[in-house]
């Protein structure tokens, strides 16, 4: 199987060589979340591949898929991109952001120069999540996650209102929306739950430059807990961002421009382009 990158990458320049970004969206979701990153991205020189994980994906979901399932579809997702393309900066979005982690630490053999770690889901403590959220292990315990779901609901993690409209607008068809699906079940809340438990040790063994962009006010996960899981990792690997003007879904709020500048930025620092490269040997 040839993973394309999900977006056309920019026209070619002959004096240098594009970067290469992967991201993996949220947890159920599709490639939409990253949309409207895709020009600003362009811009910089920076291709973006947005693929599809089998058994994580919306379009692809699979009911019985563990979060070892998932770690394995995106490590051979990110492989078969890299053989394509070369070494890439690995990130993703709210859960993916997880899963890049994950990615990243399985072998120091991979293919990876790099993490962006955009709303990291390292734990559900926001303010936005629903009442009955609590009670969740009644669920597991009786072993009925499968048949509740979480439904998305205003503000679609978005701080802006007419993006929400755009999303309540896409909602309407039933498909994925630039801020996630319409419903995702418990049962694979709990496999993210479960691989967000690993995430801190994972940044604790960090190996990789990172970039951290998180909201202050994001209402899924709470900024003190990604404070206090990124104070584990190594101070001089990673750099960590608060946004001021977003909520959860940074990829489409008010902050986005500031999101791809910084993301390019960072990538374009741990993959220099060819030209940087022979200019220092030079």
């Amino acid at each position: 199987m040839v993973i394309q990158p999900a977006f056309p990458p920019p026209r070619s320049n002959a004096s240098s060589a594009p970067v290469h970004v992967v991201l993996l969206h949220g947890l159920a979701s599709s490639p939409r979340e990253f949309g409207l990153l895709v020009r600003p991205l362009h811009q910089q020189g920076i291709v973006l591949h947005a693929p599809e994980i089998p058994g994580y994906s919306q379009a692809g979901l699979s009911a019985p898929a563990r979060w070892q399932d998932w770690l394995d579809s995106a490590s051979h997702v990110v492989q078969q991109i890299a053989a394509r393309h070369g070494p890439v900066v690995l990130g993703g979005l709210c859960t993916g952001a997880v899963l890049a982690l994950g990615v990243s630490a399985r072998a120091s053999g991979m293919p990876v120069r790099g993490l962006v770690l955009l709303s990291p889901l390292l734990a559900y403590d926001g303010w936005g999540l629903p009442w009955w959220y609590g009670l969740r292990a009644i669920a597991y315990l009786l072993r009925l996650e499968g048949r509740f779901f979480m439904k998305e609901r205003p503000p679609y993690g978005l701080k802006n209102e007419r993006m929400r409209e755009w999303v309540r607008q896409q909602l309407d068809d039933g498909q994925a929306t630039l801020a996630g699906p319409p419903r995702v079940s418990l049962q694979v809340v709990r496999e993210s739950e479960r691989i967000s438990r690993h995430a801190h040790g994972w940044l604790a063994s960090l190996h990789l430059p990172t970039l951290v962009l998180h909201a202050r006010e994001d209402e899924i996960c709470s900024l003190a807990s990604v404070q206090a899981a990124a104070a584990r990792a190594p101070a001089d690997l990673l750099q960590m961002a608060v946004l001021e003007n977003s909520y959860h879904m940074i990829t489409a709020d008010n902050d986005r421009q500031q999101v791809a500048e910084r993301l390019a930025c960072h990538a374009q620092a741990c993959l220099p382009r060819e030209t940087d490269r022979h200019a220092a040997v030079a």
